[in-house]
């Protein structure tokens, strides 16, 4: 008869050493997506929050440039005011505010306004 030892044959402990492996790495890969998932809740909370503050300064800003290089620019036609500079100033105050919307809409997932509600 052979002599059985409780030690595991060289096969099987390659097996199981596969699967702790595996269940580590699978450990490791939802840690990791619990905390980019905590991370990107933090970025949105902080987003959210800026949001009314950069908008109630870009809006008008652009608001306000678009007005007033409309009448000094074009109605009054001072010469020596920089009408076209003033006029991309105001547009790159709005488009600063779309970029701000844009980086919020990368952090943020929002329910999709396509489906057809019964």
């Amino acid at each position: 008869m052979t002599e059985r030892s409780n030690s595991l044959g060289p096969d099987r402990r390659v097996n199981v050493a596969v699967h702790v492996v595996g269940v580590a790495a699978a450990g490791l890969w939802w840690v990791a997506a619990l905390i980019v998932q905590i991370l990107r809740l933090i970025v949105s909370a902080v987003l959210i929050l800026a949001e009314p503050i950069v908008r109630a300064v870009l809006v008008p800003v652009a608001l306000l440039g678009f007005l007033v290089t409309l009448v000094f620019g074009f109605l009054i036609s001072d010469p020596n005011f920089p009408r076209w500079g003033m006029l991309a100033f105001s547009v790159g105050a709005l488009v600063l505010y779309w970029l701000y919307l844009g980086l919020m809409s990368l952090f943020m997932s929002l329910p999709s306004h396509d489906r057809h509600h019964r």
